[in-house]
């Protein structure tokens, strides 16, 4: 094991709550060296010298330290004399003291001491020379925020601000050791956070909400925290400061501000102080200079808040003597977290100073405290298993007799039913008088009608009565004339149907014609290339026929050059342009195979898709006819109907004429019959109205009273339950 194991103690003046770190989880990181000069040193871990093997204490020097219950916790430093001095000791110290960093009193004991010899362990906290190797932990680059120790029988909240003595400052700044955060000059760090202008406006939001809830009492304005004057800032900063320390005094002396500024961010431990130069502070508002303030305002702020949250915690309680209540599983699970704190905090000096210490001495109020809880776990469990077989002896019991819980259910049900169908009785009663009254509306409508139509009918037959005598017509001459007309317009529509289909019969003949004529004139055209292909018709002269290619030798001639016909004059022109003829159709022809090819295909292509919208159409060709196949039976079926119905309304034409006669006095007696029916009908609907009425106030009157009958039967049933002393369990069943 490393002899220089990290820990996380701390040497604040309030307890904390945290729990060792093992070295696993610390690691050393590789060295890496400073230049040396008289204030800087290794960042590196170095070995300690030979002869100092053992680890560094950072407990008080006496291993069987005791802490009274309202003491600090054993996490930290109280305020006393030890700790101002040392923090007098190391104001003037140019290395940055370690927040970690034991009093100079510890002295480290052996616990393997063999015939009082020692082992040989020496204290490293103490008289340190100046060239000594410090060590670096991160963990001292922010602040520890401690909860405090409630004393016994307080219940109050912790003050983030606790009061100062003697005018000493107290709160969240002077609970860190004085003189810095680290053991040795660490490396400038740089605030990792972004300087984009959403973050920026995300830091001046904060700060503008922190400053106006606190009661910021100067001017502030949003333009305030983009563009302040020194001022401002240093009235922001000291408002903040002292929001963090109520305690907190400025000297009035003529100290610098920016010389008060420095030692202050580095007891808060803000991990980028070195970025904070004096002559920033001097100028504050610069553009270059002002992300960088308003990033330490912003983390002062977050800082103070976040310190309050946890000093505000519920969740947490360090003093032991508190009793929970064992029906609070909360307040169970903090007296379970402060006594292992507590147990924490006693061994921990122990822990520090050796690694076989005797961890056996500290457990017994531990391991009472949680033998109490178990005996009062399986007490708990005894009387919930107790109660248990009470309840369900009880509930066996309740549940072997018969409900009466259950009749009355099944007769509020039986009643629901009755009410529904009374209900839909009662609907159809007045569907039923809706239904009759609107059948009167429409006889009374009907009877209006019919008597106009009987008026009309009156009128129109003695206007033809009086034609017909005017003109002398007999019955006889009236009915073959009516005869002939039905004839003539049956022809009429008959001539009119022959008529559409011979203009369609037309179309098809003409569309028909012009594809034969489009037929026969590309057989014309192609029987023509063949009869000349073949010889019955003579070809057209071709050209160059008049040319005498021929060359004869005239063995007479008395030069050279007469014995053969000069070429040059009419053969070789012709064979020139003969030339260029044959590429010209070669050309043409390599153009036209090539047009074909793609005719072929187009055609190949056209043809597949016509094939395949032909089986489409003969499919709905055959569709079709079908379709014409039951149209032709239907329209057969539907003449022969219509025959039938023309014969059969030409029979009751005849025996309306015949019945002509007697129509008027049949419908004046069916209108007395109907006017004698309505006045019967209103009285009956007035008689069933007065019925039904009286029939539903009476079943309404049954119902209320089985209301009543029921509801007094569950009180006399829930009072019975109460004297058995059973109501709980009844209503829970």
């Amino acid at each position: 094991m490393d002899p220089r194991r990290r820990t996380i103690t701390t040497a604040d003046s309030q307890p904390v709550s945290n729990i060792p770190v093992p070295s696993s989880a610390l690691k050393r990181q590789p060295p890496q060296t400073v230049a040396r000069d008289g204030h800087r040193f290794s960042l590196a871990p170095q070995r300690a010298p030979s002869g100092q093997t053992g680890r560094q204490s950072f407990a008080p020097a006496s291993s069987h330290t005791k802490y009274a219950p309202q003491s600090e916790a054993p996490f930290g430093f109280s305020q006393g004399a030890s700790s101002s001095q040392r923090s007098n000791n190391q104001s003037h110290d140019p290395r940055r003291a370690s927040v970690y960093q034991a009093p100079y009193s510890v002295a480290r004991q052996s616990t393997s001491n063999v015939g009082g010899q020692s082992a040989g362990r020496v204290p490293m906290s103490a008289n340190r020379p100046e060239s000594g190797h410090h060590r670096y932990s991160s963990m001292n680059d922010v602040a520890a925020f401690n909860y405090p120790t409630t004393p016994a029988g307080s219940t109050g909240r912790p003050s983030l601000h606790p009061s100062s003595q003697h005018g000493a400052p107290g709160g969240l700044l002077h609970s860190i050791t004085p003189g810095g955060a680290l053991l040795g000059t660490p490396p400038i760090f740089k605030d990792p956070r972004p300087r984009d202008k959403k973050t920026v406006a995300g830091w001046q939001t904060d700060v503008y909400e922190f400053l106006i809830e606190r009661g910021y009492m100067a001017p502030l304005t949003m333009k305030t925290l983009q563009t302040p004057t020194t001022k401002d800032f240093q009235t922001i900063f000291r408002f903040v400061a002292e929001c963090a320390d109520s305690g907190l005094r400025w000297t009035a002396n003529g100290k610098k501000f920016e010389d008060e500024v420095l030692p202050l961010l580095k007891q808060m431990g803000y991990i980028a102080v070195d970025m904070i130069t004096k002559s920033g502070l001097q100028a504050p508002g610069s553009m270059h200079t002002w992300p960088t303030m308003l990033a330490m305002l912003h983390w002062m702020v977050m800082t103070i808040k976040f310190c309050e949250e946890a000093m505000m915690s519920p969740n947490v309680r360090m003093d032991t003597t508190i009793e929970p209540s064992p029906h609070d599983r909360r307040s169970q699970q903090m007296a379970a977290t402060s006594h292992w704190f507590e147990y924490i905090g006693r061994t921990y000096p122990s822990f520090l100073q050796t690694d076989d210490f005797d961890r056996e001495q500290h457990k017994p109020p531990l391991e009472d405290f949680y033998q109490k809880q178990k005996v009062d776990l399986l007490s708990e469990i005894e009387r919930s298993e107790s109660r248990v077989t009470v309840q369900e002896a009880e509930s066996a019991r309740i549940k072997a007799k018969p409900s009466p819980l259950e009749a009355a259910q099944k007769d509020h049900t039986k009643l629901a039913r009755d009410a529904e169908g009374f209900t839909a009785y009662v609907s159809k009663l007045k569907e039923s008088i809706n239904k009759s009254e609107k059948q009167n509306e429409a006889l009374q409508k009907s009877l209006v009608a019919t008597e106009l139509k009987v008026k009309e009918l009156a009128a129109k037959r003695a206007e033809l009565a009086a034609k017909v005598e005017k003109q002398n017509i007999t019955d006889i001459e009236l009915q073959q004339i009516s005869t002939t007309r039905t004839q003539l317009e049956r022809a009429a529509a008959a001539a009119q149907t022959k008529r559409l289909q011979l203009t369609e019969s037309m179309m098809d003949l003409e569309v028909k014609s012009s594809q034969a004529s489009d037929r026969l004139e590309k057989m014309v055209t192609s029987y023509q290339n063949k009869a000349v292909q073949l010889g019955l018709i003579p070809r057209g002269p071709e050209p160059f026929d008049h040319v005498d290619f021929s060359q004869s030798v005239n063995g007479g001639a008395a030069e050279i050059e007469q014995m053969l016909p000069d070429p040059t004059v009419e053969i070789k022109p012709a064979l020139v342009q003969l030339k260029k003829q044959a590429i010209e159709s070669r050309l043409m022809l390599t153009d036209s195979v090539l047009s074909m090819e793609e005719k072929v295909l187009h055609v190949t292509e056209n043809g597949q898709e016509k094939r395949e919208n032909l089986q489409v159409q003969e499919l709905a060709v055959q569709e079709l006819t079908k379709q014409l196949e039951e149209d032709k039976e239907k329209f057969a079926t539907e003449m022969n109907m219509m025959n039938e119905q023309t014969e059969s309304i030409l029979r009751r034409v005849n025996e309306s004429e015949s019945t002509r006669k007697n129509a008027r006095m049949t419908m004046e007696h069916e209108i007395q019959a109907l006017r004698v029916r309505y006045s019967e009908t209103k009285r009956r609907i007035a008689q069933l109205t007065k019925e039904n009425v009286d029939e539903l106030n009476a079943m309404l009157g049954q119902i209320i009273r089985h209301k009543e009958s029921v509801h007094e039967k569950t009180e006399m049933l829930k009072a019975l339950a109460e004297s058995m002393g059973d109501s709980t369990t009844l209503v829970d069943i």
